[in-house]
């Protein structure tokens, strides 16, 4: 060995083993192969034990006693230079650099040679760089690589952003027929109704009109064509010339016009044989959680699925009795806060995973909140108000889901339980409630940049057990309680003349209810009518002006709350698909 050899064997010992190594075989130290490209005309230095250890494909290059086993100069074909030196240097030092003009490559070439860690790693790469643009084509890629982790994840990415693929992707306009009807099959393809399904449709077709439109009938067979709004399918669907010039589309039109002429009677009809009448799991699914029965204060949870418009009573009830709490939906769980047992008034936090489908107990407020209002905003939870068995509180906690602690913030201008809260923008807004006194119309609004409460003005009505909903940045306030009757009336609040003025009012007066937007809607739950806890729900269209009766609850709740669950991975198991068979007004034809 050479002085200069010495020199640079010994500048390397500072270095971990890895390093050593990697510094040797770019030196030529040692090194006992090379690796040649024909295709750049390169030849690579390398150690045969290094790679051995890394790669089973070189193992058995290496040990297999064949005449490429014996030779000092390895070639491989069909992968560049810089992909084969990436390679080279993750054996030895765990690393690679992966970009987006190499990652393909990388991905192909660890897949060749067996490196799996460097595999993983393209793979998690490929996916943090997913977007509706580039989606389909990484689901492909990874299909074709047998890359089964990254193509799932690519397949539910697909699926839960299908609309705005639909109108962003020029990989979705280029789709094989099959490929689409593959996803339009997909159950859990996530679309408020199924008529974007058919808009999906069209605008793959109007792509390459002449040479798809035999497809239709194909495409159509994959919708759940008796779940569309029957005004769409009216004007958009029987009077689309080019589809009813088809003789397969036009019996399939008909039949389904026979069909939808049934759906909508008692009972109910479903056909999970039948595409036609097998409806798809909801993206979102409301849970309505505890509260109180005729029986007293319950445990159990209902969810609402709404393409059948039904309420299911799920088998995962809370570890305890709890009514007048707070519910917020964050991070793909559920926390329920404070609240009533029937017996004490609670300081305690559950927290629900609906995946794993199991309950967590979390870090207790500082003080007891019956009747609170809970709210969540950039990523905390506010408790706000609420009734502590003997004082109503003007007190207000934060909660930090990753130190699972609790810390006081500013307290709110006024005492109030039973208060509506939500948040817009950046700002908690709540209002009405009971001071313990009298039933409040007074209103304020929390900026957490710099912890004070604001005054706004005060409602038309006093309400307690009022329901404060954000709709399209709207701020209204439904139904309540003014001390006299329960209350039907809705008021919103405006942002210019910062008053409040009246809504269309709902179809029942209510109070201690829930209140949820879904799919641009609000959807109001169960409370108390003034003679009863009731069953009944209720949703306004923004659109249309109009509120209209939904199915009702399984039984009547008040002191009840409420959060919408989206894209969770076991949202089919709340829904028609895994608690049908728990209800008995459906026909399963």
């Amino acid at each position: 060995m050479t002085d200069v050899q010495v020199t640079q064997v010994c500048n390397v010992f500072d270095m971990d083993p890895q390093t050593q190594l990697h510094e040797m075989r770019l030196q030529g130290i040692f090194c006992d192969a090379y690796i040649k490209i024909p295709a750049d005309n390169t030849r690579l230095p390398v150690h045969r034990n290094v790679m051995a250890s890394c790669s089973h494909y070189f193992r058995s290059l290496f040990t297999s006693g064949l005449k490429e086993s014996e030779q000092n100069e390895i070639a491989i074909h069909g992968v560049s230079a810089n992909t084969m030196n990436q390679i080279i240097q993750y054996a030895y030092i765990r690393k690679a650099i992966i970009t987006p003009d190499n990652v393909e490559d990388l991905l192909a070439a660890s897949d060749r040679f067996h490196i799996f860690g460097l595999l993983k790693e393209c793979t998690d790469y490929l996916f943090e760089q997913i977007y509706p643009e580039n989606c389909i084509g990484i689901y492909k890629f990874a299909r074709f690589y047998n890359c089964e982790h990254l193509s799932c994840q690519a397949w539910k990415y697909i699926i839960r952003n299908f609309k705005e693929i639909v109108e962003k992707s020029q990989e979705y306009l280029q789709l094989h027929v099959n490929d689409l009807k593959e996803i339009l099959d997909d159950d859990e393809l996530s679309v408020r109704n199924e008529s974007e399904v058919f808009l999906s449709i069209q605008r793959w077709i109007d792509y390459d009109s002449r040479g798809r439109k035999e497809q239709y009938s194909k495409l159509l067979k994959a919708m759940r064509l008796c779940f569309v709004n029957p005004d769409f399918f009216q004007t958009k669907i029987q009077r689309n010339k080019t589809l009813m010039a088809l003789r397969e589309c036009k019996k399939l039109v008909n039949r389904v016009t026979n069909l939808m002429r049934i759906f909508y009677r008692s009972p109910f009809i479903i056909d999970d044989d039948n595409t036609l009448l097998r409806p798809r799991v909801p993206p979102e699914i409301i849970f309505t959680i505890g509260g109180w029965s005729t029986s007293g204060v319950v445990d159990s949870i209902e969810t609402y699925d709404k393409n059948v418009n039904r309420w299911y009573v799920t088998k995962y009830s809370m570890p305890c009795l709890r009514a007048y709490h707070g519910t917020v939906f964050m991070d793909e769980r559920i926390y329920i806060i404070g609240g009533f047992d029937g017996t004490q008034y609670l300081n305690s936090m559950y927290c629900f995973f609906p995946d794993e489908k199991n309950w967590e107990e979390k870090a207790p407020m500082y003080i007891m909140r019956c009747y609170v209002s809970a709210v969540e905003m950039n990523g905390m939870i506010y408790a706000c108000g609420g009734f502590d068995g003997r004082n109503r509180q003007d007190s207000v906690e934060k909660y930090d889901p990753i130190k699972n602690q609790w810390t006081h913030v500013q307290p709110m201008w006024r005492k109030r339980s039973d208060a509506g809260a939500t948040a817009v923008d950046g700002k908690i807004y709540i209002a009405g409630g009971f001071d313990g006194v009298s039933c409040l119309d007074s209103a304020e609004s929390y900026d957490p940049n710099t912890d004070q409460w604001t005054m706004l003005s005060e409602m038309t009505s006093r309400r307690s057990g009022v329901v404060l909903v954000a709709l399209q940045k709207d701020l209204l306030a439904l139904g309540g309680y003014n001390g006299t009757e329960r209350l039907a009336t809705v008021e919103q609040y405006s942002w210019v003349s910062r008053t409040w003025s009246p809504l269309l009012p709902m179809i029942q007066g209510r109070s201690n209810f829930a209140a949820v937007l879904l799919d641009g809607k609000v959807v109001v739950i169960g409370g108390y009518d003034g003679s009863t806890t009731s069953p009944s729900a209720e949703e306004y269209d923004p659109g249309k002006k109009t509120w209209r009766r939904i199915f009702p609850l399984n039984f009547g709740r008040s002191a009840v709350s409420a959060c919408v669950v989206s894209h969770i991975r076991s949202g089919r198991d709340f829904t028609y698909h895994g608690l049908a068979s728990n209800n008995d007004d459906f026909q399963i034809v």
